[in-house]
Parts: C-alpha cells; sequence; structure tokens
C-alpha cells in the first residue's frame, strides 16, 4: 500500500484567495493509484470558494494534486451483458482531484472522451459517470457492494439531466435510489483543439450524513471506487468500465 500526500504549500497557495495568482504551485505529478493505495483528501482552507458550488473549471482545481486510476470493463453480472462486453479493450485513464473544506466533500473526474453523448434513445446512449464509497471497511466488494450488511453508498452523474443521483446497493442489481439525494454536480465537455476531447465532471456533498445508506466523511478512512460509461460504446447499466478494486481516502488533515 503507498500513500500519497498533498504538499502543505498546496494548502499555503490557496491563502488568501486574493494572491492566487502570486502563489501558483508548479503542475503536480499526476501520480497512478492502484488497488489499495491510501490518499491524502487535500484540504481547501476556509475563505477560499469555487466560483459556483460545483464549477468543473474552476482555477482552483490547478492549485491541487491529481491522481489518475485506469478503468476497465467491468466483470459481467448478467447474460446480456456478457454479449456486449469487450474484455479486450484498452484501459484508460480518469484523473482526479479529491478535496474537502471544513463542511463539504469533492471529488473532480477528467476522462477523454471523442464524442459527447448526451440522449438516451433506442440505440443512443447516454455518458455518465460514478463514485462509490464503502459504508464500511475495503473488505465490501468494490463491485456494487456484499449484500444489505455490506452496503455502498454511490452518486451517479448523467451527461442528459447534468444531476447527480444519490443511490446505494447491497450488490449487483439492487441499486436503490435514495430518498435524500444532499449530492450535487456539474459537468462540462470540452473540445479541445490538437488534444483530445474530454468530460469535467465534479460531484460534491457536506460531510454530515443526512440519511440511511450514505457514506460517512467523519471518519479517517474512506474506501472509494470509479466508473465510467461511454456513450458512443454503447455502455449502459451493467457495462460500464471501473476501476480495479478501493482507494483509500484519507480524510483527517494533517
Amino acid at each position: 500500500m503507498k500513500l500519497f500526500s498533498s504538499c502543505l504549500a498546496v494548502a499555503a497557495s490557496l491563502i488568501p484567495a486574493m494572491t492566487l495568482a502570486q502563489n501558483t504551485v508548479t503542475e503536480a505529478n499526476t501520480h497512478l493509484l492502484s488497488a489499495g493505495d491510501s490518499v491524502q483528501v487535500s484540504r481547501i482552507p476556509d475563505g477560499v470558494y469555487l466560483r459556483n458550488t460545483d464549477d468543473p473549471d474552476d482555477i482552483i482545481w490547478e492549485r491541487l494534486p491529481e491522481y489518475r486510476v485506469e478503468v476497465a470493463p467491468a466483470p459481467a453480472v448478467h447474460e446480456s451483458v456478457e454479449l456486449r462486453v469487450n474484455y479486450d479493450a484498452d484501459a484508460y485513464s480518469v484523473y482526479l482531484n479529491l478535496a474537502r473544506t471544513s463542511d463539504r466533500f469533492y471529488v473532480r473526474m477528467r476522462w477523454r472522451d471523442d464524442t459527447m453523448d448526451a440522449v438516451t434513445s433506442l440505440d443512443r446512449f447516454r455518458d455518465a459517470a460514478a463514485v462509490q464509497f464503502s459504508l464500511g471497511d475495503d473488505v465490501t466488494s468494490y463491485l456494487m457492494g456484499s449484500g444489505p450488511e455490506e452496503a455502498v453508498n454511490i452518486w451517479y452523474w448523467r451527461s442528459d439531466d447534468d444531476a447527480v443521483h444519490n443511490l446505494a446497493a447491497g450488490g449487483p442489481g439492487s441499486t436503490t435510489l435514495l430518498d435524500n439525494q444532499p449530492v450535487s454536480g456539474a459537468g462540462m465537455y470540452f473540445e479541445n483543439d490538437g488534444d483530445p476531447n474530454e468530460w469535467v465532471v465534479v460531484m460534491s456533498r457536506p460531510l454530515s450524513v443526512s440519511g440511511d445508506y450514505e457514506a460517512s466523511f467523519r471518519r479517517n478512512t474512506v474506501p472509494m471506487a470509479f466508473a465510467v460509461w461511454q456513450g458512443s460504446d454503447g455502455q449502459r447499466d451493467g457495462y460500464k468500465s471501473v476501476s480495479d478494486g478501493w482507494i483509500l481516502l484519507e480524510m483527517s488533515d494533517r
């Protein structure tokens, strides 16, 4: 297990907000995270704010460490998915910023996507992304949980409504929309001249729990996993690309 820590200079560069330009941190190395790795969640000091709560293009993200995980086709849990999935497809990177304030947790994801797919119809499927948190420890299966007693909390962003849905699951086929919907988010699609096009999505939630089956961020370690759906590849439902195993978020200040 490796521990990746955000340097104290990052926090220093964010104080005060008016001096951001003078205190720019050089672009951090993008660390590849593997299953079981621990990563320190960056602390955004009080008094530093995003332009909007979930702004994917805020300058603050350039000041924080960026990480990446590899995602690959998820194991099929239904015959209909088995018929569609291509296990020979190359894994690709999803880039991450992980941050918190005194009262809110943020995750920013970006990934290459040559086409913007924001409509679902008979033969077209939307792009989407999700993050998943174990409600317990990393013994819980990262593939949708291990049953009702070892469930997971899922934040599911969809490109068609640009909203995040707060879900829970206790195994494949058990995904449930929760009564409380405290998670917010926003996505932006960038058509980059000379560079790959990409989606950038931010999701966030207050640190405090507001209902059952919601992940607590008032603990030292939070297991987290990631998923992406590429609509242009026909991905939907259980046909998706996922990270391999849990990344362990270190929530306490260092």
